[in-house]
């Protein structure tokens, strides 16, 4: 083996570190991942004991996957349920407002309508602000003068 500096033993050190806890997180998520199908696959038993069909389940992953086809969801001045002021997301699930410091569980299901629902209304607002701009330069465009009869007489030319 050739002669190897401190430096190159350090890098070989770092090197060996990372891989070990990439191994180590891939295995983490390898095996969360098998937890997860394991409740679901559990969730799925309970409903088919509650009455729950084949059939529906398939209605509801299509229309699951419909929903995920619109995108990634992002809120924006999310309220605080508390004071009504803007909350900030911190973490998966939580919201903590800026100035009151209240924490609340948000439902991701739930952070999907609204986000739907306050884009919704931004359209809407946009739609009315881009009808005011249409309307404001039609009048401004306006050929239409409304007809003056005294100008066309001549009334002016008679004292």
């Amino acid at each position: 083996m050739p002669y190897m500096n401190s430096n190159d033993r350090a890098n070989e050190a770092i090197n060996d570190g990372i891989i070990k806890r990439s191994s180590l997180d891939a295995n983490e998520v390898n095996g969360k991942i098998t937890t997860n199908e394991q409740m679901i696959h559990a969730l799925w038993l309970l409903l088919q004991r509650m009455g729950v069909t084949n059939e529906q389940l398939d209605e509801a992953l299509t229309e699951v996957m419909e929903i995920n086809a619109r995108g990634v969801v992002s809120l924006k001045g999310m309220a605080c349920p508390q004071c009504g002021s803007k909350a900030q997301f911190n973490g998966p699930f939580k919201i903590k407002c800026i100035y009151c410091g209240t924490e609340a569980v948000l439902n991701p299901y739930e952070a999907r309508e609204l986000a739907e629902q306050a884009n919704a209304v931004i359209a809407e607002q946009q739609a009315l602000e881009e009808q005011q701009k249409r309307w404001e330069e039609a009048q401004k465009n306006n050929p239409y003068q409304p007809y003056d009869v005294t100008k066309d007489l001549n009334f002016d030319d008679l004292m």
